[in-house]
């Protein structure tokens, strides 16, 4: 018998063929799920009206109380299913970023949970590397030694059923999956992710866009020609028909919550960004610029009595027209707070495929890596005219990260909280060849934005002036300061950087918690608050190129570009409620007493964990002035 498809989800498909959750999160999440109406109003969501590719985001805007929740969105399929075929085609996925908590699942409906099963298909919290799959039951089910070669995963907890540690049974991806999950998956233009549920097992599959079968691409699975899944649940011990029926599918993006809570700061180094994650999810808006889903299609199959394929193919309907409304919510962060228009998002477009090896020794390629504070966690290795990828990790041995920038290689032990992945349409590809490899990309540039001021006769239009108002001497940026150990790498620099695939940043986790209605009781936090003021600036970078891709071979998507911003911190004053308030500023003993501190690099301004961003914008006259001021500093400093 073979899979015939009886529902696929893309374009205004996906977004009316499911339910808008917008209640209490069960799981609780720092999240505050919206219904269509309100996510279109906040622009958390847009669709390729050419392509059916559908964007699902969360608002990275403004800034929320403890007790609100960041906007986001869940959506669960109108249909529940018993047995078939589901494979889910995603560009791109939410990163591996401190708060973030996105998953696709299912779950049984109609009964009471976890009566009807729950099967997390692709999950993840904070900065793991790796996806985790896992399985929440009834008692009764577990994971028997039968089922031994018929996956390729590594295997975790075997007793399925909730019990009283609620959280189930669950496999990590084979040590050759390095783009399972977050950075990893988005750095390989994504990719496929398959579940295969019959009477007697329940397996998960993962392709990389590059290895995607065939077969899936016409509409035509056949499992039986795929490799091994990375996961498998049923089995002797386990009766599938008794433990899983009716289940819906999930697509959400959740923060904090009972995993991300249970492991911030414990398989992860996300304390260091605020003490709390709902504490840094409230403050910190721009860290979620990247959090969405970029979904091709959602398609279920079903097994049909005849041998012969579907005689047409499926159809899909796309957006042709969305209006335009406002609403207002509970944020805060600025005087237009809470005024949103629809479609802030651009519309979805794909990057260009890879050049890169998706794996050099033991690290993998993350992708395309930004930063507004100058990476201030690399330091320069090596400087080569003959650079390459693998004289980069060479050199980085030892260390988590390694980042490539034309002839400089630079290596990391972490990632501060303003570093991470880009793309094409915030302003970054990494299209630099490597001096060593021209087929191999060593970094590149932040795009010039449309708004940049290419007619300003001050000074050369220098970065300085652009980015701080202010003309500044050609040496006053690159000036030796005492007690300045490393230069911040320029923020208009972008780095290829490789770093853990495997379970390093998660291994001690455990299977993470279900997510289904009634899966846990509500939690109480600890939460102490940590007030440091900021200054938010625009980024202007420095050019501007499109970028284009042919995804599966068979699909021209239009490229698009958008205007990046991200938070520089500057050791200036702040204005809050019209009033100057100077940051706070010890002198630390030496570099290292700053790194504790939270010193920002090249700088003896405590900048402290980014976790409040400034209330009130300050206008270009005040700018001035305190660019003013820190220049003036930084000549004194010239002349001692």
């Amino acid at each position: 018998m073979a899979y015939s498809l009886v529902t696929s989800y893309a374009g205004e498909s996906l977004l009316s063929g499911f339910n808008w959750f917008d209640g209490r999160d069960p799981s609780n999440g720092y999240v505050a799920y919206q219904s269509r109406n309100n996510a279109e109003a906040m622009g958390l969501f847009s669709v390729d009206e050419s392509t059916g590719v559908v964007r699902l985001g969360v608002d990275h805007t403004h800034t929320y109380g403890l007790n609100e929740g960041r906007p986001s969105i869940r959506l669960e399929s109108k249909e529940a299913y018993n047995e078939g075929l589901f494979i889910a085609d995603f560009l791109h996925m939410p990163p591996s970023q401190c708060g973030l908590w996105p998953a696709f699942w299912s779950y049984g409906t109609g009964t009471t949970w976890p009566n009807g099963g729950e099967v997390d298909i692709v999950e993840g919290a904070n900065t793991a590397p790796q996806n985790l799959m896992s399985a929440h039951t009834a008692d009764g089910c577990t994971q028997s030694p039968s089922l031994a070669g018929l996956f390729s995963g590594k295997q975790r907890n075997v007793d399925c059923a909730v019990g009283s540690n609620n959280i189930g049974c669950g496999f990590g991806p084979p040590a050759n999956d390095t783009s399972s999950y977050g950075d990893g998956f988005n750095a390989v233009d994504g990719g496929v992710y398959a579940m295969q549920w019959s009477s007697k097992h329940i397996k998960i599959w993962h392709f990389a866009r590059a290895a995607i079968p065939r077969d899936i691409q016409r509409k035509k699975p056949d499992p039986r020609g795929w490799k091994l899944p990375e996961a498998v649940f049923g089995g002797s011990s386990c009766d599938v028909s008794s433990f899983f029926k009716n289940m819906s599918l999930v697509i959400n993006i959740n923060f904090c919550g009972d995993f991300g809570n249970a492991v911030w700061g414990k398989t992860d180094q996300c304390n260091n960004y605020a003490p709390t994650c709902d504490e840094y999810v409230g403050n910190n808006p721009q860290a979620f610029a990247n959090a969405y889903w970029d979904v091709r299609y959602i398609d279920a199959y079903q097994l049909s009595n005849s041998a012969a394929a579907p005689t047409a193919e499926p159809t899909t309907t796309t957006v042709t027209s969305i209006w335009t409304t406002t609403v207002t919510v509970g944020g805060t962060g600025g005087p237009d707070i809470g005024i949103i228009t629809s479609l802030a998002f651009p519309r979805p477009s794909a990057t260009a495929a890879p050049v890169n090896p998706a794996t050099v020794g033991e690290l993998a390629y993350l992708g395309c890596f930004g930063s507004s504070t100058g990476f201030p966690t690399f330091l320069e290795t090596k400087d080569s005219a003959d650079m390459t990828l693998e004289l980069c990790l060479d050199a980085c041995e030892g260390s988590a990260f390694a980042g490539v920038f034309e002839s400089k290689c630079y290596c990391a032990s972490a990632l501060d909280a303003y570093t991470s992945a880009t793309s094409a349409e915030d302003g970054g590809v990494c299209d630099h060849a490597c001096p060593g490899n021209g087929s191999e990309f060593c970094g590149g540039l932040v795009e010039r934005p449309a708004g940049w001021d290419d007619d300003d006769d001050d000074d050369d239009n220098s970065m300085e002036q652009q980015l701080f108002g202010i003309a500044m001497p050609p040496d006053m940026w690159r000036a030796p300061l005492r007690r300045v150990v490393r230069r911040a790498i320029p923020n208009t620099h972008l780095l290829t950087v490789y770093g853990p695939a495997g379970s390093s940043d998660n291994g001690s986790a455990p299977p993470p918690p279900p997510m289904a209605t009634g899966s846990s009781a509500p939690s109480t936090n600890t939460v102490t608050m940590v007030t440091v003021y900021r200054t938010m600036y625009p980024l202007k970078s420095v050019r501007s190129a499109e970028d284009k891709m042919v995804v599966d071979g068979d699909l021209n998507m239009p490229s698009s570009t958008h205007k990046p911003v991200v938070v520089t911190d500057m050791p200036a004053a702040t204005v809050c409620g019209g009033e100057a308030v100077p940051p706070p500023a010890p002198e630390p003993a030496d570099q290292e007493t700053a790194t504790a501190l939270g010193m920002m690099p090249n700088s003896t301004t405590f900048a402290g964990p980014p976790v409040v961003t400034a209330a009130a914008p300050l206008i270009r006259g005040e700018i001035k002035l305190t660019a003013a001021l820190g220049a003036a500093v930084l000549a004194l400093a010239m002349v001692l």
